[in-house]
């Protein structure tokens, strides 16, 4: 039976809650396995954490044979988000380096996805990782992902969302290192980063910045523009298509529901499977 629990990690002032989700024992395997783990960080703008990019994106990834934790990092009601955020997922990605055999974990194939602002958390620690493992005093190997997965991230904060000044400053205070395109180093991860050519609420020129920052510094890259789709379609299947509602026109939801998009997801698997092994 599949397994559902939470732990509390990281600095006492930068505490952070993580929902872990463990595929069921197989009672046919001679001996447990180690799963590959996804760190997943949903979107929501930096305000709340989408549900459509949570717990249903989490099941898909156990069904493809990884362990899932979803991270409830710092927003906007905290600010500033920065640098806390990034600490926060420094020391999740740690938890699992130094505690693997606990949680059924194989270290050497954990990875960051995440959507739209979680991309942008998941994209800056990508980049940031050596240093932040410094800061945070943790030893540099515990703090390693192996890949990048990235769905229609914000990746800098001057390429077109958020539109307003405060929300900036409520992201970012007084921390400078927020446009992950010019952060980029040999040292990220190799990435799969997909985002649609229509994306009303954040251009994809932001994902584009980051393909060309990553291809200069020679990190294996895998991009993917589809020419239609709203922001934020998540799976684009009907499961993660907005429902009609007294607010919404009955037609709403078909927006989110791309077929030509939703192959991401076993495309992201296929190459996951080769780079991970």
């Amino acid at each position: 039976m599949m397994k559902i629990f939470k732990l509390t990690v990281g600095q006492p002032d930068f505490p952070v809650t993580v929902t872990v989700y463990q595929p069921a024992a197989i009672a046919d395997f001679n001996q447990s396995p180690r799963w590959p783990l996804v760190i997943l960080l949903p979107g929501g703008g930096y305000r709340f954490y989408s549900d459509r990019e949570k717990e249903v994106v989490a099941l898909q990834y156990l069904a493809a044979g990884y362990a899932v934790a979803i991270v409830a990092y710092r927003l906007v009601d905290q600010p500033p988000v920065y640098p806390a955020a990034l600490y926060q997922l420094t020391h999740v990605v740690a938890e699992f380096h130094q505690h693997a055999t606990t949680y059924a974990i194989d270290a050497h194939r954990i990875l960051l996805v995440g959507f739209s602002a979680g991309g942008h958390l998941a994209a800056l620690y990508a980049d940031l990782w050596p240093q932040l493992a410094q800061t945070c005093r943790l030893p540099s190997a515990d703090c390693a992902v192996q890949a990048l997965v990235l769905a229609y991230p914000v990746i800098g904060l001057r390429l077109g969302w958020p539109p307003d000044l405060m929300t900036r400053q409520a992201i970012s205070g007084t921390w400078d290192l927020t446009e992950a395109d010019q952060l980029v180093t040999s040292q990220n991860p190799p990435t799969f980063i997909w985002t649609t050519a229509t994306d009303e609420l954040v251009p994809p020129q932001n994902a584009q910045a980051y393909v060309q920052a990553l291809q200069h510094a020679g990190v294996p890259v895998a991009a993917h523009l589809y020419p239609h789709g709203p922001h934020a379609l998540s799976l684009a299947r009907f499961i993660t298509a907005f429902p009609a509602g007294a607010t919404q026109e009955a037609t709403f939801g078909d927006r989110y529901v791309e077929p030509a998009v939703a192959t991401w997801f076993a495309t992201q698997l296929a190459w996951l499977h080769r780079v991970l092994g």
